[in-house]
C-alpha cells in the first residue's frame, strides 16, 4: 500500500510541475526532467543542508527519540481510550492521502504558480523520504499485521502542505494548517496504525521538507540573472534582493 501510494503521489505531483507549463512555462523552454531537478529538486536539496535545515534535523530526531520511549504508553491509552469516533479518523486518513494536496497545489498554479511549484517540490521530497525510510526501517505497526509503520506518511504529507502553506501565505494560514496536521498524526495513532514516533518522525520530515522548498522559491524570486546591452556587445547583470 504504501508503495503504490508513493507511486500515485510522484505521478501526480509530475503533473503539477507539467500543468503549469498551460499557464505560464516556467521551463523556459528547458527539457521537463533536467529543468525538474536542476531548477526544482536539486536546489531544494541544497537548500535543506543549512543550519536551519541541521537544526530541525536535529531536533527532529530528539524528539523522535524522546517519542519512542512513550510509545506503548501512547498506544495502551489509545486502547483504552476513545481518542476520536471512526469518522473522525477516517477523516484524518483521507486528508492527508496525498490527493487533498495535489489537487490544492494544483490550484494554486492558477493563481500562485510559485506556491505551487513550491507545494509540489516539498510533497514530492516528502514522499520520497518517506517510502525510503520505511522501506529500509520496515517497522511493525502496532496492531503487528503490517510493516512500513515509521515514520508516518500521512502526518509527514499533512505537514509538508501546512509548512508550505505558512511560509506562502504567513499565520493566518499556517496556525489553522498546522492545527489540522496535528489533528491528522493523532487520527493515526487513535486508528491504531501508527506508534507515536511514527508520527513525530513524519511531522519532521513534512517540516524539514516544507521549509526547504520555501527557501527555493525565495531564492528564485530574490535572485535575477538579465542581459543588458551595451555598445559593441552586452552584460550580464546579476541582482539579488534582500
Amino acid at each position: 500500500m504504501t508503495m503504490m501510494r508513493f507511486v500515485f503521489v510522484l505521478t501526480l505531483v509530475s503533473l503539477i510541475f507539467q500543468n503549469a507549463f498551460a499557464w505560464n512555462d516556467p521551463t523556459e523552454g528547458k527539457p521537463f526532467v533536467p529543468w525538474l531537478w536542476d531548477d526544482q529538486l536539486e536546489p531544494t536539496l541544497v537548500n535543506s543542508a543549512d543550519w536551519t535545515g541541521l537544526g530541525i534535523f536535529l531536533s527532529g530526531a530528539a524528539a523522535t527519540a524522546l517519542a519512542h520511549t512513550q510509545d506503548d504508553k501512547v498506544y495502551q491509552y489509545s486502547l483504552d481510550h476513545e481518542i476520536m469516533s471512526d469518522s473522525a479518523e477516517k477523516f484524518g486518513g483521507f486528508i492527508a492521502s496525498g490527493l487533498p494536496g495535489i489537487v490544492l497545489a494544483t490550484s494554486q498554479l492558477w493563481w500562485d504558480q510559485p506556491a505551487g511549484l513550491q507545494l509540489g517540490r516539498a510533497l514530492l521530497l516528502t514522499s520520497v523520504t518517506h517510502i525510503t525510510i520505511a522501506a529500509a526501517v520496515d517497522r511493525t505497526r502496532p496492531a503487528g499485521n503490517r510493516g512500513l509503520s515509521f515514520p508516518s506518511g500521512h502526518t509527514s504529507t499533512a505537514f509538508a502542505t501546512a509548512t508550505s502553506l505558512a511560509y506562502s501565505y504567513g499565520p493566518w494560514v499556517g496556525v489553522p494548517m498546522y492545527g489540522l496536521a496535528t489533528f491528522v498524526g493523532a487520527a493515526r495513532i487513535s486508528e491504531g496504525v501508527h506508534w507515536l514516533s511514527d508520527v513525530v518522525a513524519g511531522a519532521v520530515i513534512g517540516i524539514y521538507w516544507g521549509r526547504a522548498s520555501a527557501v527555493t522559491t525565495k531564492k528564485a524570486q530574490t535572485t535575477m540573472i538579465y542581459p543588458v546591452p551595451i555598445d559593441g556587445g552586452a552584460l550580464v547583470n546579476f541582482s539579488m534582493v534582500f
